[in-house]
């Protein structure tokens, strides 16, 4: 990955940062390592230090506009199944979140979205687990593709509901 200062990354799968710089610090007092700075979007007063030979594991390049329509294009035939049981779906949702597999995410996101239909259309709740899974995946979803598309975190599902009925 190319870093370079004042680009934006995605932190920890989850927070966008602008990259500040690089410097070597002793944090310990005794080992010198060099640093990535990242300073978060939304706390400019904040930095995180992190080391050079953890950038690959903790920073990833923020998806492009093209990727985004590419991820929301191929959402629209996929159907995968969860499973019944609420601790295996549990399961499952958490390890999808936790992988930054974008397109993973948002097929659960849209299968999610259907299921909900469904299960309102047939006057039935919708599962909680499949809630808090859905309202995770959106936070993750909406911050990226806000900031990368330069639209409001609540236009998102907007922009993807036009994108897939081919507007």
């Amino acid at each position: 990955m190319q870093l370079e200062i004042g680009k934006y990354v995605m932190y920890r799968a989850s927070e966008i940062c602008r990259i500040d710089g690089f410097e070597k610090k002793s944090f310990d007092g005794v080992t010198e390592r060099e640093y990535c700075i990242l300073v978060p979007q939304n706390a400019e007063r904040s930095k995180y230090y992190v080391p050079m030979d953890c950038v690959d594991a903790k920073i990833r390049c923020l998806l492009t506009k093209a990727e985004i329509d590419s991820l929301i294009d191929g959402m629209a035939g996929e159907q995968p199944d969860w499973g019944s049981s609420a601790e295996h779906r549990k399961e499952r949702f958490n390890e999808i979140l936790s992988s930054s597999d974008y397109r993973l995410i948002i097929s659960m996101m849209h299968s999610l979205y259907l299921e909900k239909q469904d299960r309102l259309s047939q006057g039935k709740k919708v599962l909680a687990v499949d809630e808090k899974a859905m309202r995770s995946a959106e936070g993750l979803i909406n911050r990226e593709f806000s900031f990368v598309l330069g639209i409001e975190e609540s236009n998102v599902p907007e922009y993807i509901a036009e994108r897939l009925s081919g507007k």
